[in-house]
């Protein structure tokens, strides 16, 4: 009905502007837009958590990119459960809801928000297992994670974890370990893609700055980018100007171009700063807003790059924009 006519119209509008792939995402919070097991019925989808699906919106996602020639990903958030931080808020047939009650150190608070622990075991368990039934009953072309992982630098996430691992004669530093934690998920879920379906992509959009990535995020891109068997790609999150004080975007490009060996690379551009002030960019402040060009000279400083695969938007709602240009 409704849904399916209005995502037709949007992709057809897309494959027109030379588009090849859409990024839908289908697991914000712990729950799904999607008929599953192991989580519930988005509040996203119908306004209600949890409960029976109206019409399965992936489904006709599915239908509709691949009818406008498009790929189609779905996007996936791992260790986010919630934006808020009551657990009652919770629908009650949420894995979350359930292990925070068991107090068994699966789900931790941070920052007013509800997160899975990502050095919990049954955690990357319960992940693996959703990404793998996407692949399974969906006919995507990838999975697709952006840069959400371990939530904060806060020791107490799982400091219970990692004194039984030092307690079992471990020597890794805190960090490290984190690292080896999430790369054990990495791993996991693209085994499980590829076991699924060999064709379908596993890719990656973490935050740009790659010592930030590693040493608050505990993501660990400089293993994936040089390693096999973690994703198919990396698409950082060049989310900055040419002017940008501290991630200036034609350097980290260079850097990331200079780091990837193992997968493709993708550029994430920032359609939606365009027109408005940076603040956090320092002398870069005001070129999104007095430029009405940035992302097309964005694009025109990657396509200079043979090792650049190709770019990403963010994101769909601003493509109307008089200011994208």
């Amino acid at each position: 009905g409704d849904f399916y006519s209005a995502v037709s119209k949007a992709f057809a509008q897309l494959q027109r502007r030379g588009f090849t792939a859409v990024t839908v995402q289908v697991h914000p919070c712990a729950d799904a837009f999607y008929q599953s097991k192991y989580f519930p019925v988005s509040v996203y989808c119908f306004g209600k958590a949890g409960g029976e699906l109206k019409y399965d919106p992936l489904e006709l996602l599915c239908k509709a990119a691949h009818e406008n020639q498009l790929k189609i990903e779905a996007w996936f958030n791992p260790y986010r459960v919630s934006q808020q931080d009551k657990i009652e808020k919770l629908s009650d047939d949420n894995i979350a809801k359930k292990w925070y009650k068991e107090k068994n150190g699966n789900v931790v608070i941070v920052n007013q928000k509800i997160y899975f622990n990502p050095a919990a075991k049954a955690v990357q368990k319960r992940i693996v297992a959703g990404v793998r039934e996407i692949v399974k009953n969906y006919p995507v072309d990838g999975i697709h994670f952006d840069d959400y992982f371990y939530p904060d630098t806060d020791k107490k996430i799982d400091a219970k974890q990692y004194a039984a691992y030092c307690a079992d004669g471990g020597n890794l530093s805190l960090g490290d370990w984190r690292r080896s934690r999430v790369n054990d998920l990495i791993r996991a879920v693209y085994k499980a893609v590829k076991e699924e379906n060999q064709s379908c992509t596993f890719g990656i959009s973490p935050a740009a700055g790659i010592a930030n990535d590693r040493d608050s995020l505990y993501a660990d891109v400089e293993t994936w980018a040089t390693q096999k068997g973690y994703c198919d790609y990396l698409c950082p999150q060049v989310y900055f100007g040419f002017l940008n004080d501290t991630l200036p975007f034609m350097k980290t490009v260079k850097d990331w171009r200079d780091l990837v060996t193992a997968c493709d690379l993708y550029i994430g551009l920032p359609l939606y700063k365009c027109g408005k002030a940076d603040a956090y960019a320092g002398r870069g402040k005001a070129e999104f807003r007095e430029n009405k060009n940035m992302i097309f000279r964005q694009i025109q400083f990657i396509r200079q790059i043979p090792a650049v695969k190709g770019f990403y938007v963010f994101s769909y709602g601003y493509l109307s924009d008089d200011s994208v240009g």
